[in-house]
């Protein structure tokens, strides 16, 4: 009897150490998993800051690239207009006034000036750079910007394609044109012998040229507007 009952005391206390020991794992447990969520949770919050912030950026830059390139669209569509009102000009042969001279300087002095820096997307090129692109959770915003970076990359290559094209021009127009630069106040004029010019018919159809290239810089400056303001209008102007 004695026996038993010295097994059943050690059975008993062996008992109260498993419970011990068993409830001392669960506590550690328990303090990982709370450790391991307070961990995540704090990631989160640090991702979703961060997500806000890199949006709060995209749309600066979607304001300025739309500002920027809203100028630049209305600059190249006066540089057009005045290219093809002095290819009238040109065609007329007539001497010109003094408001249509302001017309034809304007269009010399303006439309060799292919060169121009168009808008980027300074944020979503950091992002890509960084790996976070993940951080723009809407995927359908993530698509459209995808695809207008594209597009800004193809006009961009448009843009060179046009410069270059009127560039291979010049060899009629220095026939006839001569430009001075003031190194002081670093204006710029042209001299021009406008008669000649009329009456020369490959130089007025090359003239023409400028016409088709510089209304491509118009229509893509133009497709850059109205996808940047879709963007804008779709996926920013309703937030919160």
């Amino acid at each position: 009897m004695l026996n038993f009952l010295r097994n059943l005391r050690r059975n008993q206390m062996n008992s109260k150490y498993l419970k011990y020991a068993i409830g001392e794992i669960v506590l550690v447990v328990l303090g990982i998993l709370i450790a391991l969520s307070i961990n995540t949770w704090n990631e989160n919050r640090k991702e979703n800051n961060l997500s806000k912030v890199y949006l709060d950026r995209i749309e600066q830059d979607l304001h300025q690239l739309i500002n920027r390139s809203n100028a630049l669209s209305k600059q190249n569509k006066s540089i057009l207009e005045a290219i093809t009102t002095t290819q009238t000009y040109l065609e007329r042969g007539t001497p010109l006034s003094d408001e249509e001279l302001k017309t034809v300087e304007y269009a010399m002095l303006w439309f060799p000036r292919t060169t121009y820096q168009l808008p980027h997307m300074l944020t979503y090129e950091e992002m890509k750079e960084s790996g976070n692109i993940n951080l723009i959770y809407r995927q359908e915003l993530r698509t459209e910007l995808a695809e207008f970076y594209s597009y800004l990359a193809q006009v961009e290559s448009i843009y060179i394609k046009l410069g270059q094209q009127v560039e291979d021009q010049f060899v009629i127009y220095n026939r006839y044109i001569r430009s001075t630069t003031d190194p002081t106040t670093l204006d710029i004029t042209f001299e021009y012998d406008f008669d000649k010019m009329s009456r020369d018919d490959e130089f007025i159809n090359t003239f023409s040229r400028l016409a088709i290239h510089w209304r491509g810089f118009v229509f893509f400056m133009e497709g850059i507007n109205q996808r940047g303001d879709y963007i804008m209008i779709n996926y920013f102007t309703t937030e919160e």
